[in-house]
């Protein structure tokens, strides 16, 4: 069987290679779907990630969130531990580079304490999240750190997960292990997998 790691450098080198304006405009269109979503539409509060390098951009899209008068959730990692914390985030300007090089919030408001206190129901609460490649079945393939699956699997049933991704970073096959956590949903310009 391939390896996680072929497959993944792969896809990056397949993601990495679409032409930046391409990759703006085809962000726009997948934002699109998913604000057209009943997921957007019923959630209040939204974990989201900032994104870096040839992901699907989220700039516009939390901009819409705080119009939206939703509450926004971004990530803080902890990479020793491979962890991470969603914080309340007001204001985009005061987001500062944490680990990875990736935008984080300062320590707030944690969307764990609201969850674990039961106040939202699982369709109130949506996380979006990125990924390096995905297949038909629905598996997805992230940078190898396992931040997502760790948090899925404490905090899955509690919210509604999406991962956007360019129809181009679909793979024939992922090869999955017992420890890895499906999204809910992925979605691409071309189609929605749940």
């Amino acid at each position: 069987m391939i390896s996680k790691e072929k497959v993944r450098r792969r896809a990056l080198e397949t993601r990495d290679a679409l032409a930046g304006e391409w990759r703006l405009e085809t962000a726009r269109i997948i934002v699109e779907k998913l604000l057209a979503s009943e997921w957007y539409r019923k959630s209040e509060i939204l974990l989201s990630y900032c994104s870096i390098r040839s992901e699907v951009e989220t700039e516009e899209f939390h901009e819409r969130i705080l119009a939206d008068g939703k509450q926004l959730f971004l990530p803080r990692t902890n990479a020793g531990e491979k962890t991470m914390c969603f914080y309340k985030v007001e204001d985009l300007k005061k987001l500062k580079k944490g680990n990875f090089g990736v935008p984080e919030p300062r320590e707030s408001e944690a969307v764990e304490q609201v969850m674990d206190s039961g106040a939202f129901s699982k369709e109130k609460i949506l996380m979006v999240m990125p990924g390096v490649a995905f297949d038909e079945k629905g598996h997805r393939l992230g940078y190898g750190g396992g931040f997502y699956d760790r948090y899925l699997q404490r905090y899955g049933t509690m919210l509604t997960s999406v991962m956007i991704a360019f129809a181009e970073q679909e793979v024939w096959i992922i090869p999955a292990e017992t420890c890895d956590v499906k999204p809910e949903h992925i979605i691409t310009q071309k189609t929605i997998i749940t």
